[in-house]
């Protein structure tokens, strides 16, 4: 502070210096308050503030015009974006980011259904794909490498399943298949065939059990709740193609690992408890009903897994309960119907076009009780819901 600006502050010339000056002259001076020194703000502060607001309210309004004025707002902020840069040298950090990226998208498609962050991941594995061209001083770390971004394709390609992007799906299978082969990671690439398989059933291509059963070669190699899923995906496939006695074997045996895994279960199966294996195997049972076989043991699946789900898995629980309903809703089709309500609550809190798809099956399964008022509520409530 020079001589020439404190003698200004003697003659009263500037009454209102900085923080820093204030702070100053009261610790040198020993005065309590900015008054005392005879310091005051020339200008009040509810004028001050409005200033302050009117200033902002004209930035806010011309950098608001900017954006609308150069495009979609999509477009302004795709233009902010730089690509990551991925580093020369990679090793079990990266691994371990990968890891984690591929967690946290897991848990939220179970939660909200893949439609939610498709996008999100698909960025995410664009740039875990650089990786695998990075330099890696361990062959070990490598392999490790090509499973974590191998896992991270596979929950991009289930996301995409579930948002009826099929095409994207078949793709992100296909690298996390290359990713497992280089990896050698045999559980990875047993998921991503049941995946394939499952997919196939649901699209009704003819290699849905040509893929179920690849996906058990060398199962040995696997836990004994890996086996059980495999057995189920495999009875799914059976089912759909109507060959009963084989599929319900095939479920029996299902039954058999999974009590076997109680001691045997690796960290990434831990998903696919209980619940998730009664409302799996319900699927197929559901399927053997559509060609006429008895709804029962389907029904009696798919309501252990709508009570014995948590709600971190709410998009597998309204799945099972929308199946559920539709085998029951003719022939009990009050309380089916309040059921029906409840899954649609659900439902709407979800981004998953398998449950859409769940829901115009239930809303054709309605029309023989339509004469029923909760019936008839329900039928008209699916319909918004599709619409919307």
């Amino acid at each position: 502070m020079s001589t020439y600006y404190v003698s200004k502050l003697e003659r009263g010339i500037h009454r209102w210096p900085n923080e820093e000056y204030r702070s100053g002259f009261r610790a040198v001076l020993g005065a309590g308050s900015d008054a005392e020194l005879g310091f005051y703000c020339s200008r009040a502060v509810g004028e001050e503030e409005d200033v302050h607001r009117r200033g902002f309210l004209g930035l806010s309004t011309g950098v608001a015009s900017g954006v609308l004025l150069s495009g979609s707002v999509a477009e302004f902020l795709a233009r902010a974006e730089s690509p990551t840069p991925v580093p020369q040298w990679v090793g079990r950090t990266e691994v371990a980011h990968v890891s984690q990226s591929a967690k946290t998208f897991s848990e939220w498609e179970h939660l909200f259904g893949g439609g939610l962050s498709r996008e999100a991941v698909a960025g995410q594995l664009r740039w875990a794909a650089g990786l695998l061209e990075a330099r890696c001083r361990r062959e070990d770390v490598r392999r490790e490498l090509h499973a974590a971004v191998g896992n991270l394709a596979e929950v991009a390609g289930w996301m995409s399943y579930d948002a009826g992007a099929h095409d994207s799906a078949d793709r992100y299978f296909r690298f996390s298949l290359l990713c497992a082969e280089r990896a050698k990671d045999q559980s990875l690439r047993a998921t991503v065939l049941s995946d394939m398989a499952r997919q196939a059933v649901s699209l009704r291509r003819d290699n849905a059990l040509e893929l179920a059963e690849l996906a058990q070669v060398r199962d040995d190699r696997l836990s004994a709740r890996e086996r059980s899923m495999l057995h189920v995906v495999r009875a799914r496939a059976l089912a759909s193609e109507d060959k009963a006695d084989a599929c319900l074997a095939a479920i029996d045996r299902a039954d058999e690992h999974f009590a076997d895994s109680a001691t045997d279960t690796p960290p990434w199966m831990e998903y696919y408890d209980a619940a998730e294996m009664h409302g799996d195997s319900g699927h197929a049972l559901f399927d053997l009903v559509c060609h006429g076989r008895d709804a029962g043991p389907a029904i009696e699946r798919l309501d252990f897994a709508v009570d014995h789900h948590t709600p971190a898995y709410a998009r597998s629980k309204t799945l099972s309960l929308l199946k559920s309903v539709t085998l029951q809703i003719n022939h009990d089709p009050g309380p089916a119907a309040q059921r029906g309500l409840e899954a649609l609550t659900q439902a709407e809190g979800l981004r998953s076009q398998r449950v859409r798809s769940y829901l115009r099956d239930l809303h054709a399964a309605t029309k023989p009780s339509v004469r029923v008022d909760d019936v008839s509520e329900l039928r008209h409530q699916i319909a918004k819901t599709l619409q919307g």
